[in-house]
């Protein structure tokens, strides 16, 4: 697992360490100048106060902003939004061939937090951890979870929990595999068609809409 924050290296020290404390400072002291006079009932924005909004504000909003990349602030990979993919399982259909599915991932994604969402037509999932690991040279993205189908199914599989584990290339598309406790495993590719999210199977939502795996 990978700490957003590593005190280790030396540009997490002068940002999160020296630069932010030092802006929340002036922060504090500009305001405390701006209102020299304040009624008790007002609180005049303090140095600690201070920091937690400037740090609130880059987790949220501005850590993915190429600046932070280039000064080494931010070095795991910027997977927010939603994705098409392609999943081919090792389950094989009554023709012998490799089932294929379309599957929808969503990724919500701060500087400190992940959490991933996938949506199949036919399976409900719960996404039980979500995080960033070092494998090799490269930062995966691993998600453990737990499957089951929905009421209207009518396959063979049964509920089921695995993991997934992707990487993101250099063209930004997304590539992996995945593994469950039913024994089957497959791969994996998405790539991106926007950062908004919409939380359905369908992009405009419908009957077809649904959160989870297809069968694997």
């Amino acid at each position: 697992m990978m700490n957003p924050i590593d005190f280790r290296k030396t540009s997490h020290i002068i940002f999160f360490a020296a630069f932010l404390p030092a802006l929340s400072f002036g922060a504090g002291w500009l305001c405390a100048e701006l209102i020299p006079n304040a009624p008790f009932w007002v609180e005049t924005l303090s140095p600690l106060a201070a920091y937690a909004l400037l740090y609130s504000a880059f987790d949220r909003f501005a850590w993915h902003w190429p600046i932070w990349r280039k000064l080494g602030i931010v070095t795991m990979p910027d997977v927010r939004g939603r994705w098409l993919g392609e999943q081919i399982s090792s389950h094989r259909d009554k023709n012998g061939k490799n089932r294929k599915a379309r599957v929808i991932m969503e990724i919500e994604q701060t500087f400190s937090s992940i959490h991933t969402m996938t949506y199949y037509r036919n399976w409900n999932s719960q996404q039980t951890a979500t995080t960033f690991m070092k494998v090799g040279n490269d930062c995966a993205l691993v998600t453990f979870f737990e499957s089951e189908p929905k009421v209207h199914y009518d396959g063979d599989a049964e509920a089921h929990k695995g993991y997934m584990r992707l990487i993101q290339l250099p063209d930004t598309t997304l590539e992996g595999s995945y593994i469950n406790a039913a024994g089957r495993s497959g791969e994996l590719t998405f790539r991106r068609t926007r950062y908004t999210l919409h939380r359905t199977f369908n992009s405009v939502g419908g009957n077809a809409s649904s959160k989870g795996k297809s069968s694997k």
